[in-house]
């Protein structure tokens, strides 16, 4: 008799934690909850807020759409998880997993661009002193007195013909060059 008992009890147990047919599993809901929070981050940075309803629902919608569910599969679902939070917390954590490693990814690409960015410009910076130093061993040597048309002219006037002539710097990085 109390074999039937136990068994009775163990089979009402397992009831109360089996999920509904109509109710998405841990796998579909993690999905789910994964994207609306991504949603909801697009959503902030866009700076949409409740007065613009009709933007954030289309949002939802998408996800909604893409998981092919409808609002109340979801609704009801929700309602099952919260009212199940022990299946509920295992599910959660994953999500979390999911949007730092995001995270941690879009950091890595920021980092990446900005690197690439930086050394772009480092080239740039790089590629410009060399020009200037070209052009400051040219003047150099046509100041020491070889026969040059340029000879009379100041070192402003000299690089700004000799240098925006050949499209080598603008105008105005030519007058820089001739500081030393």
């Amino acid at each position: 008799m109390s074999l039937k008992i136990v068994c009775v009890l163990l089979a009402c147990v397992a009831m109360i934690g089996c999920r509904p047919r109509h109710v998405l599993s841990n796998h579909e809901m993690r999905d789910v909850l994964y994207d609306l929070h991504r949603a909801d981050g697009a959503i902030q940075v866009a700076g949409y807020n409740y007065s613009h309803d009709q933007e954030v629902a289309a949002y939802y919608k998408h996800i909604l759409d893409k998981h092919g569910i409808t609002q109340a599969q979801f609704d009801s679902s929700l309602v099952w998880y919260t009212d199940n939070p022990q299946i509920f917390n295992k599910i959660y954590p994953k999500v979390l997993e999911r949007l730092e490693a995001d995270l941690e990814r879009e950091e890595q690409i920021r980092d990446a661009s900005r690197a690439k960015q930086l050394a772009k410009k480092e080239q740039k910076q790089l590629a410009l002193e060399v020009v200037q130093q070209q052009i400051r061993e040219q003047l150099d040597l046509y100041q020491k007195g070889y026969e040059n048309p340029w000879k009379e002219w100041r070192v402003e006037e000299f690089c700004e013909k000799n240098v925006v002539l050949f499209g080598q710097v603008s105008a105005g990085n030519a007058l820089a060059l001739s500081e030393p």
